[in-house]
């Protein structure tokens, strides 16, 4: 026989064991880390860096870097992505992925406003801020 009140105890407590990464300490340490927060405010941010920066986009560049990151809130994944940088260049690494994965990106905006010339105007809008993003990752590179 099951037990229903033991299974919906666990249930309501399995919130709470999940919570293990979640640390408000975490969320401290890394607003006090000024490179990862520009980077996490302007690439989660497509009015800022130009485009969407999804899971899988995230998921990718863990991948390509040789780390895993578990697939969750965009958020939390690049946070766990830039907290595996242990040098300059291993930053720099990440950034000529990210930089890559921006090209591609980038590439399909000019296609599309070649293919439909009307919207070319808000295509080069978004290339203007990738551009402008990517500098922001040299300049960081250059700053650490």
């Amino acid at each position: 026989m099951i037990n229903f009140e033991d299974l919906k105890k666990d249930f309501e407590n399995f919130d709470e064991k999940c919570l293990i990464n979640r640390r408000d300490e975490d969320e401290e340490e890394m607003e006090g880390e000024g490179f990862m927060e520009i980077i996490r405010k302007e690439m989660l941010s497509p009015a800022l860096c130009g485009f969407y920066y999804s899971r899988l986009d995230i998921k990718a560049a863990s991948d390509l870097f040789g780390e895993s990151v578990q697939v969750r809130e965009r958020r939390r994944m690049l946070r766990d992505l830039l907290k595996s940088i242990l040098s300059k260049e291993d930053m720099e690494r990440l950034f000529e992925i990210f930089k890559a994965q921006i090209d591609h990106k980038l590439s399909v905006y000019r296609e599309l406003g070649e293919n439909f010339p009307s919207s070319r105007e808000i295509f080069e809008e978004n290339e203007k801020k990738a551009e402008k993003f990517k500098r922001k990752l040299d300049k960081i590179l250059e700053e650490f």
